[in-house]
């Protein structure tokens, strides 16, 4: 069974505005939402195809926002 270990990554947030970080989340939330409805769609056979890209939403919303 794996362990769970404590992380040591350190973020420094002080040069990003309280109102830049509620941006950069809720640009993040969006497509994870669509993920997860994409995938129950799938689930119930309702579409055909999807390609989950859950875990990858701060990589486009990185790049877009940078």
């Amino acid at each position: 069974m794996p362990t769970i270990t404590k992380s040591n990554i350190e973020y420094d947030k002080r040069s990003l505005s309280d109102k830049v970080l509620l941006k950069l989340y809720y640009n993040m939330l969006k497509p994870r939402l669509i993920e997860e409805k994409m995938l129950i769609l799938l689930r119930q056979g309702k579409i055909s195809k999807w390609f989950s890209g859950i875990g990858q939403e701060a990589i486009s919303v990185g790049v877009t926002m940078a």
